[in-house]
C-alpha cells in the first residue's frame, strides 16, 4: 500500500494516529465491518446512518436522483422510525395525561395543556419502535388514546 500523503502545508497527525491509520488500511472487509459495528455500537449510531456509510453515499444519491426506482425501493424497506400521535383522552384523565405529556416531551404546563387539548396531534417524532411502544404504554396507562404512525 502506498504511504499516506504528507506535505509541509498539511497538518501532520501524531505518530499513534498514523500507526492506527496504517493498521486500519490493512484490514480485510470482514474485519473492517466488525470495526465499524463496534464503533457504531459504542457511539450509539442509528442503523440508517450506518447503512448510508456502507453504501458509500450511494443511498443518498439514489434518494436524490433515482426517480421511480428509488421510491419503489423506499416503500419495500421496513419502517424503522415512528411518530407518536395523541388521538384523545378520557375527560376524567385530562390532568394525568397533561402531566405525562409534560414528563415525556419536556414541555411546560401551558404547552402540554395546549397539545392535549389540540388532539389528535403528533407530539413525538423520529422514535425507534421500542421507545414509541414505551411512550404509548405510559400514556395509555393514564387514560390517553395513542397511535404510533
Amino acid at each position: 500500500l502506498p504511504p499516506f500523503e504528507v506535505s509541509e502545508d498539511k497538518v501532520v497527525p501524531p505518530p499513534h494516529i498514523e500507526t492506527l491509520a496504517q493498521e486500519i488500511v490493512q484490514l480485510n472487509l470482514l474485519e473492517l465491518k466488525e470495526l465499524t459495528d463496534k464503533i457504531a455500537q459504542h457511539f450509539d449510531f442509528d442503523d440508517e446512518v450506518m447503512a448510508a456509510s456502507y453504501a458509500g453515499g450511494a443511498a443518498m444519491a439514489a434518494a436524490g436522483g433515482g426517480g421511480g426506482a428509488a421510491a419503489a425501493e423506499e416503500e419495500v424497506q421496513e419502517k424503522t422510525i415512528f411518530d407518536v400521535k395523541l388521538i384523545g383522552f378520557d375527560a376524567k384523565a385530562k390532568i394525568k395525561v397533561i402531566k405525562e405529556i409534560r414528563a415525556i416531551a419536556g414541555l411546560g404546563l401551558k404547552e402540554a395543556k395546549e397539545l392535549v387539548e389540540s388532539a389528535p396531534k403528533v407530539f413525538q417524532k423520529d422514535l425507534k419502535q421500542d421507545k414509541a411502544d414505551e411512550i404509548k404504554a405510559q400514556l395509555e396507562a393514564v387514560g390517553a388514546q395513542v397511535e404510533i404512525v
